[in-house]
């Protein structure tokens, strides 16, 4: 009988610590940038540590209920919550010691900070003429954990002294003092054209939400010269968004 209230209370923690583990895990990935690519984030968070979130809560519930003596319906009731108090401090625990090591967004009065850029574009180097997303593609490239699609705004396309400017934009979701942008046009077959950012501090303040100078791209990402007649070249602010 006593084996059976255990075995009782660890199923219903292990219930909860998958609950537990299937909400921390969900936001911890993210903070740490796992890929979305093909499902990965999401069958780490539902085959990894949903399966740990069970086996332990169900391991904390046997051990709580097995080392209490408390009789009855109401002993029950006490043994479960007090097991579920243990597996949600642990939890908050395990989740407050990862959330600290984790590599955070940068903030500017409390609120997420996002690069605009805008893009200008040679007029050597040929625009399609149907216009799509597909049509003109940058990537905000800061570690290996945090290289993201940026938006670009093809309505703002606009063209003056030979060349194409387009406004662009991309959340900063690290603190690296090495972001650089990847920016390619149309279906070429060479690599992006590599921008680094310099100037962009890791951690961007107030000052950071005026307009850089231009910057031009002097090499494609697989670090082959670009002929100075193809160069794009960026200008960048920081703003803060809700």
């Amino acid at each position: 009988m006593r084996f059976l209230r255990a075995f009782a209370v660890g199923l219903i923690t292990a219930v909860a610590g998958m609950f537990l583990a299937v909400f921390a895990s969900d936001y911890l990935t993210k903070l740490y940038h796992v890929s979305n690519m093909e499902g990965q984030r999401g069958m780490t968070v539902i085959f990894l540590f949903a399966p740990l979130g069970i086996i332990a809560g169900f391991l904390m519930g046997l051990i709580t209920a097995l080392h209490t003596r408390w009789p009855g319906f109401i002993g029950f009731l006490k043994t479960q919550g007090l097991s579920l108090l243990i597996t949600t401090a642990i939890a908050a625990a395990v989740f407050g010691l990862v959330w600290l090591g984790a590599d955070k967004p940068p903030h500017i009065n409390g609120k997420n900070v996002a690069l605009e850029f805008e893009l200008k574009i040679p007029g050597t180097i040929p625009i399609p003429t149907e216009l799509n997303e597909d049509s003109i593609r940058a990537s905000l490239y800061a570690n290996n954990r945090d290289n993201r699609y940026a938006q670009i705004d093809i309505p703002s396309l606009k063209k003056a002294d030979g060349f194409a400017i387009v406004s662009g934009t991309a959340m900063l979701m690290s603190h690296s003092a090495n972001r650089s942008l990847l920016a390619h046009v149309g279906n070429e077959p060479r690599a992006s054209q590599f921008i680094d950012l310099k100037g962009l501090p890791a951690g961007p303040r107030k000052e950071s939400e005026t307009w850089s100078d231009w910057i031009i791209a002097t090499q494609y990402a697989d670090l082959t010269p670009v002929p100075p007649e193809q160069r794009m070249s960026i200008r960048y602010r920081v703003r803060m968004v809700e």
